[in-house]
């Protein structure tokens, strides 16, 4: 025997809906078979949702660690270019520094060398600038005659002028031999030629600031 579960009829054999209400046991199964399974489609899509959410996160996470290298390699390689760039800098400025230190010795060297010049030409033949022209015209002067006095009478402290001063009286008085001789034996035209290459020696000499013997009289009587 069958009762309704509604309304508690009785339901004959042979019947599954009460007669009294109309209730089908089979109709409130259906709620309950159709529950689970839309809890369990709930599940699979939450579990779905949650999957792709787990990707989307993890892409995120990957292009995150991407463009964290990315800038990483991007700034290594922007201080290897700035010490790059720094070390060739420097490289240029000691380099700039080396030839300024080896132009400024180079400099150096060669005023060391031309005071050296100049204090060796001072010392040989001490006219210099500040005695201007007129040593020079003194000493060419001695050449001439009894102009050899003049040096002495006009610059006494001249070595340069007064050494041929010196050279200018040993012409001079190889010049009164010679005439002596040539008046003797009758060679005045080599006595003259040979007063007039000694001349023309002594005064190239001294225009060209040179303190250099007469050729054969120069130096006689120096000891």
């Amino acid at each position: 025997m069958a009762y309704c579960k509604s309304c508690g009829a009785y339901i004959p054999d042979g019947q599954a809906v009460c007669l009294a209400c109309g209730f089908d046991p089979a109709s409130e199964k259906k709620p309950e078979t159709s529950k689970p399974k839309t809890e369990s489609s709930a599940a699979y899509q939450a579990s779905e949702n949650n999957e792709e959410m787990r990707r989307r996160l993890e892409e995120q996470r990957r292009r995150a660690r991407e463009q964290n290298l990315q800038w990483a390699d991007q700034e290594k390689r922007r201080r290897e270019e700035q010490a790059a760039r720094e070390a060739a800098r420097k490289e240029q400025q000691e380099k700039a520094r080396r030839e300024a230190e080896a132009e400024y010795a180079r400099r150096k060297a060669e005023q060391a060398a031309q005071q050296a010049s100049q204090q060796s030409t001072q010392n040989e033949a001490p006219y210099g600038a500040a005695a201007g022209q007129g040593n020079k015209a003194l000493a060419a002067l001695s050449y001439l005659s009894i102009l050899f006095l003049a040096p002495s009478i006009f610059a006494p402290q001249d070595k340069f002028a007064r050494y041929h001063a010196r050279q200018g009286m040993k012409l001079f008085i190889f010049g009164i031999v010679a005439d002596l001789l040539a008046a003797m034996i009758g060679i005045g035209w080599v006595a003259t030629l040979a007063r007039l290459y000694l001349m023309y020696k002594g005064i190239t000499n001294a225009l060209n600031y040179r303190m250099e013997p007469l050729p054969y009289i120069g130096t006689i009587g120096d000891k």
